[in-house]
C-alpha cells in the first residue's frame, strides 16, 4: 500500500515538474478550436499528436516505475479515450479500422489500470496495440513505442 502511495506521489510530483520545465521553455501554443490544431514552436499540432505524445510521456514514467519494481496505479482512461473523437493531423486516417484498434487499445489500458498482478504482461499487451494501429496507419512513433516495451 505505501508501495502504491509512493509511486502515485512520485508519478504526480514528476509530471508537475515536466510541466512547469515544459512551459519554462517553451513559446505558448495557440490553437484553433476548430480545426483542432495547436501550433507549438511553429509547428502544427494536431489535438490527437499532443494526447498521443502525452499518452507516451505517461506511459514513459510508468514503464520506469514497473522497472524499478512499483506497482502502477494510473487513471488517465478518461483522458485517453479521447484518442476515438480528437482531431487528427490526417483526418483521412480515422476510419472504422482506427476506430476498432481505438476501442482494442482501451480495452487493453483499462485492463491494465484494474490488474496489480503481472503488469509488465498487461502493459505489453496494451502497448502491443499501439505498434498495430501505429503500422498501419501512423509509423512514424514505432520505433519510439518499440522503446517502451518491457522486457522480462
Amino acid at each position: 500500500m505505501k508501495k502504491s502511495i509512493f509511486i502515485i506521489a512520485l508519478v504526480a510530483f514528476i509530471w508537475s515538474c515536466n510541466q512547469h520545465q515544459d512551459n519554462a521553455n517553451v513559446s505558448k501554443p495557440s490553437a484553433d478550436p476548430e480545426s483542432g490544431m495547436a501550433i507549438i514552436n511553429g509547428v502544427e499540432r494536431s489535438e490527437l499528436a499532443l494526447l498521443m505524445r502525452k499518452m507516451y510521456d505517461e506511459m514513459k514514467l510508468v514503464k520506469d516505475s514497473i522497472n524499478r519494481g512499483y506497482t502502477v496505479k494510473t487513471d488517465f482512461y478518461d483522458e485517453f479515450k479521447r484518442i476515438q473523437t480528437a482531431h487528427a493531423t490526417e483526418p483521412e486516417k480515422i476510419d472504422d479500422t482506427y476506430q476498432a484498434m481505438a476501442v482494442a487499445f482501451l480495452d487493453n489500458y483499462a485492463s491494465f489500470e484494474q490488474t496489480a498482478e503481472n503488469q509488465t504482461e498487461a502493459f505489453n499487451i496494451m502497448l502491443q496495440n499501439c505498434l498495430v494501429c501505429h503500422q498501419q496507419k501512423c509509423p512514424g512513433p514505432v520505433k519510439a513505442i518499440n522503446k517502451l516495451k518491457i522486457r522480462p
